[in-house]
C-alpha cells in the first residue's frame, strides 16, 4: 500500500479529473487577473508597496512576479503549475502520516483524497496565495507531530515550526491565526515551557523580522508597515456567499461527519495516534476561524481543510472491514466530488453562484485596446486587454491618496508615480483627477478630458 509508485497513480487520476479544464477552460478569474497584474507591475522594475500600493503578502507577490517572467500571462501554464503543487502536497501529507504512524496503515491513500478534494471546484486550479502558504503550513504540521511525540524534544523543530507559520503568513497574512492555534495545541498535548514558546513566537516573527529590516535599510519601511500590516483588509467581502460553499461541498462534509461517527465507534488507536486525530481536529477548526477573520470567501481560500478532511476521510475508508464496500466508498467520493464539480462549473447546480469571482466588464464608447491604463476604481476587466500604469493598484488603499489631496505626501506620491509611469490613459468615473490637477497644474496639460477618461496628448 506504500509503494512509492503508487502515487504516479494518483497523479494520472488527478490529470484525468482536472483534463476538461484545461480542454475547455473556464475564462480568466479575477484573482486570477490580479495576480497577472501585480507580476507584471513589479516586473516592469516597481517596488513592492513604496511603488506599489497594494496589501499583497511580499512573497505571494514576488512569486507571482517570477511566474509572469517565465509564462507572461499562460494561465495554462499557472494551471499547470498549480495542479503539480496540489500533488506535491498530498504526496508530501501522505508521506507525513506515513512517517508519524498516524494511522493503522502505511498508505498513499490520503494523498488521492487530498489531490481529489483540491480539485472540488475549478478554482482550485489558481495559483493563488493561499495554495502558496498552505505548502508552508503542511511544513509547519509535519514539526507539530515531531514535536507531540514524546521521544523527540529538540529547539529546532518548535523554531522551525514558527518560521513555517511566519513564511505562510507572509503568502496569506491571516494565516498568522494558526500560531495562537498551535499554542494552544502545545499546550494541550506537550509540556510546553515559556522558553519553548518563546522559541516558537520568535521563529513566528524571524520572516517578519527580516522583511522589515530590508525595508528599513531600503528606506521604504513606512511603506512596508502601512501597506502590508496596517491596511492589509481583515473580515472583507465574500466573492462567493456561505450557502454556495456549503452545497458544493456537500460530499466532503458528508464524508467528514461518516469519518467522525465511525471513528468515535470503530477506532482502535494508540495514545500517540489519538493525540494526532485531536491536533487534526483543531487544526480544523483553526481553519474554520482563519477563513471567518479573513473573508473573501472562494473554493480556493478552503485548501487548508484539505490535510484535516483527507485525515479524516482516509481513516474511515481504511476502517471499513470489508474492502469492497471501502472502494465503493472512496469511488463514490472520487466520481461525487468530479461530478459535482463540473455540473457547477457549466452552472448546473443553480444555488452555487460564481458570477461575483470573475471580473465585472465595463462599457466605454471607445474600446480600449493595448494601453497603459490607471483605474480610479474597480474596473478590473480593462486589464485583460491593457497594461497597469502608475504606483496605484490596490484602489481601496489609493482612494485616500486621491480623495486627500490637502495631504502634500499624498501629492507627492501622484506626482512622482505620473512622472515614472505615466498612463496613456485614465478611468476616472468620480472626477477624482480634478482637485490631482489643481494640484499639479502640469497634468492639466498633458491630458485630455473625454467623458469619464483622460487620455495622454501625443
Amino acid at each position: 500500500m506504500n509503494d512509492p509508485y503508487r502515487l504516479l497513480g494518483i497523479l494520472v487520476i488527478l490529470i484525468l479529473v482536472s483534463m476538461a479544464l484545461f480542454i475547455d477552460p473556464i475564462g480568466i478569474l479575477l484573482s486570477d487577473l490580479k495576480s497577472i497584474v501585480l507580476g507584471e507591475a513589479l516586473h516592469d522594475g516597481k517596488t513592492l508597496y513604496s511603488k506599489l500600493v497594494t496589501d499583497s503578502p511580499p512573497l505571494a507577490a514576488w512569486f507571482f512576479g517570477l511566474v509572469e517572467w517565465v509564462f507572461g500571462r499562460s494561465l495554462t501554464a499557472r494551471h499547470i503549475l498549480a495542479l503539480c503543487i496540489i500533488f506535491f502536497q498530498g504526496s508530501y501529507f501522505a508521506i507525513l502520516l506515513i512517517n508519524n504512524k498516524a494511522q493503522s496503515e502505511s498508505t498513499y491513500l490520503p494523498a488521492l483524497i487530498f489531490g481529489v478534494l483540491c480539485l472540488y471546484s475549478f478554482d482550485m486550479l489558481s495559483l493563488s496565495n493561499e495554495l502558496l502558504g498552505s505548502s508552508f503550513l503542511l511544513f509547519s504540521l509535519n514539526n507539530l507531530f515531531k514535536e507531540v511525540e514524546f521521544r523527540i524534544q529538540e529547539d529546532n523543530i518548535l523554531l522551525n515550526l514558527g518560521v513555517y507559520l511566519g513564511i505562510a503568513s507572509l503568502f496569506v497574512l491571516s494565516y498568522a491565526v494558526y500560531l495562537p492555534g498551535v499554542i494552544i495545541i502545545l499546550i494541550i498535548f506537550t509540556r510546553l515551557t515559556l522558553r519553548k514558546g518563546l522559541l516558537l513566537i520568535f521563529g513566528f516573527l524571524l520572516p517578519h523580522l527580516l522583511l522589515m529590516v530590508w525595508y528599513f535599510v531600503k528606506g521604504n519601511f513606512g511603506s512596508l508597515w502601512r501597506n502590508f500590516y496596517h491596511g492589509s483588509e481583515w473580515i472583507a467581502e465574500n466573492l462567493m456567499s456561505l450557502s454556495s460553499l456549503v452545497y458544493l461541498s456537500l460530499i466532503p462534509i458528508a464524508y467528514l461527519v461518516l469519518s467522525v461517527v465511525m471513528l468515535n465507534r470503530e477506532a482502535r488507536l494508540t495514545k500517540y495516534q489519538s493525540q494526532l486525530l485531536q491536533i487534526m481536529f483543531v487544526w480544523l477548526l483553526i481553519a474554520v476561524i482563519e477563513l471567518i477573520v479573513s473573508g473573501k470567501m472562494t473554493p480556493a481560500r478552503v485548501i487548508t481543510f484539505a490535510p484535516p478532511l483527507s485525515y479524516f476521510t482516509s481513516h474511515y475508508l481504511l476502517l471499513i472491514r470489508r474492502k469492497w464496500i471501502g472502494e465503493m466508498m472512496l469511488w463514490t467520493f472520487i466520481l461525487g466530488i468530479t461530478a459535482s464539480s463540473y455540473l457547477a462549473r457549466y452552472n448546473r447546480i443553480s444555488v452555487i453562484d460564481y458570477s461575483r469571482m470573475f471580473p465585472i466588464e465595463a462599457n466605454f464608447t471607445n474600446p480600449i485596446q493595448e494601453k497603459r491604463v490607471l483605474v480610479l476604481g474597480s474596473d478590473w476587466a480593462l486589464f485583460k486587454t491593457n497594461q497597469f500604469a502608475s504606483y496605484f493598484y490596490d484602489w481601496r488603499l489609493s482612494e485616500p491618496i486621491f480623495t486627500l489631496t490637502d495631504d502634500f505626501e499624498n501629492v507627492v506620491l501622484i506626482d512622482q508615480s505620473f512622472t515614472a509611469d505615466p498612463p496613456e490613459v485614465i478611468i476616472d468615473k468620480n472626477n477624482l483627477m480634478e482637485n490631482v490637477m489643481g494640484r499639479i497644474p502640469r497634468l492639466r496639460i498633458q491630458y485630455s478630458r473625454q467623458g469619464d477618461l483622460y487620455i495622454l496628448n501625443p
